[in-house]
This record gives structure tokens, sequence and C-alpha cells, in this order.
């Protein structure tokens, strides 16, 4: 993957519902919904519960 083809998570999973799981302090959380948009440093998941802002360094995995 060259450097010109970085393209933002929220383009590859646009319209899709996803699970993402990542660290807080010392317990692992999982969030689901849709991520909205994210930029270099945070991913931004909307759900029913409302919006999560997760650190992009604290992403353990993205499952479709």
């Amino acid at each position: 993957m060259d450097e010109s083809d970085n393209k933002p998570l929220s383009a590859f999973l646009s319209d899709a519902e996803v699970k993402v799981v990542w660290r807080e302090e010392e317990r692992t959380k999982v969030g689901r919904g849709m991520i909205t948009n994210d930029d270099e440093n945070f991913v931004y998941l909307t759900g029913e519960k409302g919006t999560v802002i997760v650190n992009k360094r604290d992403i353990i995995a993205i499952k479709q």
C-alpha cells in the first residue's frame, strides 16, 4: 500500500455496521455501530447509545 493510497477508515467501512474493540485503562471495551468519521488520531463510532471517540492507538480489532 502506497502512501498516496491512505484513505480514512470511514471510506472503507461506510454504511457498514462494525464492532470495535479497544483498550481503556485496564479494561477492554466493545462498541457496536457505524464509523461516521475518523482523522489522524481518532475514530468516531456512532451506535444506539450515542457517539464514542476512540484513539486509534488503543484499537485492538475492527470486525465488520
